[in-house]
């Protein structure tokens, strides 16, 4: 792997774990555990599109687990799948023009990271029921549906989704956010198109420099599972005689 590439990932994977060292500092806010999902769009930028808004946007759906470690931060493991498509309908050059490549496939997604929450809304005495929050992590990424590949690849990438959301806290139990982010990555074939035979001027091909990465915004709601903890009653001690 190249050393710059290389580099890039261990940055990136460090700052997710720097931000959960500092949340174990923090003051803990108790062993609450939530399950939720949300629905929202997938959209890329590679070889075919240098816009997420000029690309088809395609419906995403995720599920995940949160472990609030304090009233800052929280650790979340979630799974999102959703259709994903790139067209050459809009070419942002010539060589797209003669091109007129498209693809549409399924991507699923695997990931855990780290929510740091800028607002102290969880604790009791909160004057807020709000937050925005940044969430980073790492993951693995597949793909289903690309027929003839113009390369060897293998279907499993890595992945590295961060993102902004903000999130309602409508009651101890129930929570609803909105967030939105990028899924970096180091792979050039989301789209199918990358480096080619140049001396073949058939133009089916990329630019192999850049790497494709594709997006997700949804909203979630989520529930939380509270841990009933059992009152202690104080000892009575007895006088001694004497």
């Amino acid at each position: 792997m190249d050393y710059n590439i290389r580099m890039g990932i261990q940055k990136k994977i460090w700052i997710p774990i720097f931000i959960l060292v500092i949340g174990l500092n923090s003051p803990i806010y108790g062993q609450k555990r939530e399950v939720g999902g949300g629905l929202g769009a997938i959209s890329y930028t590679g070889d075919l599109s240098r816009n997420i808004f000029t690309n088809p946007i395609k419906p995403g759906a995720y599920v995940f687990y949160r472990f609030n470690v304090s009233n800052y931060i929280s650790v979340r493991t979630s799974f999102l799948a959703g259709k994903l498509a790139g067209t050459d309908t809009k070419p942002i050059d010539a060589f797209a023009v003669a091109r007129a490549s498209s693809f549409n496939i399924f991507l699923y997604e695997f990931s855990t990271g780290v929510e740091y929450y800028f607002l102290d809304f969880r604790s009791k005495k909160a004057s807020l029921n709000w937050s925005p929050y940044f969430y980073g992590g790492l993951g693995v990424f597949g793909m289903l549906g690309h027929a003839n590949k113009t390369a060897t690849y293998s279907n499993i990438q890595l992945a590295i989704p961060l993102a902004l959301g903000v999130r309602y806290r409508a009651s101890p139990k129930w929570s609803f956010s909105f967030e939105a982010g990028v899924r970096a990555t180091f792979f050039d074939y989301i789209d199918n198109i990358s480096e080619g035979d140049y001396f073949n001027k058939d133009y089916q091909y990329g630019n192999p420099n850049d790497n494709d990465e594709y997006y997700f915004a949804g909203v979630s709601v989520s529930y939380t599972f509270y841990k009933v903890e059992c009152p202690t009653l104080p000892i009575k001690q007895g006088y001694r005689r004497r």
